[in-house]
């Protein structure tokens, strides 16, 4: 088939956009990416074999911005996408969440494409816990809010054709917005089996000193959500117990600096390893060398309905998982045994998890090694994808 992803982010890059285009790219399907151009990138690029068609771009960066500003009733989205449509006479889209859903179903509408949404998170749920933490402002406060986005949410999911979710616990989502669950398909974001042929490369200074200390992990953005002040309050606990604890940060965003401060006031410099950004295919040296991965997320009403890639990363690699205790991440973990789960945002609970983790001869490491080759990996995820595909092919 002609299929369009419709991505309203620059690309590169995001981890699922990519593997959902190359694993159609694989099966035989003439694939086109539309994006954003933030980034002022060329109009169309070739990459792993899909065609990666990006707004034009202009020299003034808040024209730029407010220009390609995925509204739904953009002027500049609608002939965008139609002139893609048209030319490559797509037969197929693909929408990621909800920003520009309801102008792919209207573009759909208008050329008799049915339209599939990729939802890869509750929506609603994350711009409400944006709203409690930092609110918007200009075009972000008029599009982006709650109770536009709700409306949004209902209006499309009662005229989509198909919905893809990450996790099981998302289809209530879609229930709650008057979407039929009959036509919501799971597909994770699951590592793919080649993981396992991975190794650690070359060990430099900063693996050694992850790998010779009982490092946890963290892999992923550095935002207040994320629950990395649990982590930090628990360290004069669990180090009582577990000396060589070390904290190891890797990723970066707009709490870096704030979390620094913390460190340093509380004099925790001996117990956290910040490595900060690295490139994706490096994160994996990382978790190799660490003890146990950490998923410390405050829980909300969006982190229940949704599932961080790390968990898969993390079991794949053989590190036992503590995870605070959203329903999907408690969910996991207790079926697969693959890990201990904490109260969310309680730092005396967070250490127990970790000393018991510590402690337990219970094989973690083999659990989760054995649920990602039987269960959780993307040649499973693409199963349901290409069977989604076919009703529309």
């Amino acid at each position: 088939m002609k299929i369009l992803y419709l991505w309203d982010s620059d690309y590169p890059w995001d981890v699922r956009v990519e593997k959902i285009c190359v694993t159609l790219v694989k099966n035989g399907n003439d694939v086109h990416l539309a994006a954003r151009n933030l980034k002022k990138l060329p109009e169309y690029e070739n990459s792993d074999g899909f065609h990666i068609h990006r707004l034009k771009s202009f020299k003034n960066d808040k024209l730029n911005y407010a220009l390609s500003f995925p509204a739904f009733f953009s002027p500049v989205w609608k002939h965008f996408l139609d002139k893609i449509i048209h030319k490559h006479k797509i037969e197929l889209i693909i929408v990621r969440d909800l920003p520009l859903a309801i102008a792919a179903i209207w573009a759909g509408k208008r050329l008799g494409i049915p339209v599939i949404l990729d939802m890869a998170e509750d929506y609603l749920a994350m711009i409400r816990d944006i709203w409690r933490t930092r609110k918007f402002s200009g075009l972000n406060l008029l599009v982006r809010n709650p109770y536009l986005t709700r409306l949004v949410e209902q209006y499309v999911f009662k005229r989509i054709d198909h919905i893809l979710v990450v996790i099981e616990e998302a289809i209530g989502v879609v229930q709650r917005g008057g979407g039929d669950p009959s036509k919501v398909s799971v597909v994770s974001n699951t590592p793919s089996l080649e993981i396992f042929d991975g190794s650690v490369g070359e060990m430099s200074n900063d693996l050694k000193i992850i790998k010779e200390r009982f490092s946890a992990i963290y892999a992923g953005g550095i935002q207040l959500g994320r629950g990395l002040q649990t982590v930090l309050d628990a360290i004069p606990e669990t180090i009582r117990s577990i000396p060589d604890f070390l904290f190891v940060v890797v990723g970066d965003g707009y709490a870096t600096g704030y979390l620094h401060k913390v460190i340093a006031k509380n004099k925790l410099q001996d117990y956290v390893f910040w490595v900060g950004w690295v490139d994706h295919g490096r994160i994996f040296d990382y978790i190799r060398a660490s003890k146990i991965g950490l998923i410390p997320h405050f829980v909300s009403a969006h982190v229940n309905t949704t599932i961080p890639n790390k968990i898969f990363d993390y079991m794949a690699l053989g590190l036992p998982v503590v995870a605070s205790d959203a329903v999907p991440l408690k969910r996991i973990l207790n079926e697969e045994q693959c890990g201990v789960t904490f109260k969310s945002g309680d730092a005396e609970d967070f250490s127990r998890a970790v000393v018991s983790v510590h402690n337990s001869h219970i094989d973690y490491s083999k659990n989760g090694i054995n649920a990602v080759r039987k269960k959780y990996n993307w040649a499973e995820d693409e199963k349901r994808l290409f069977e989604v595909i076919r009703k529309f092919s």
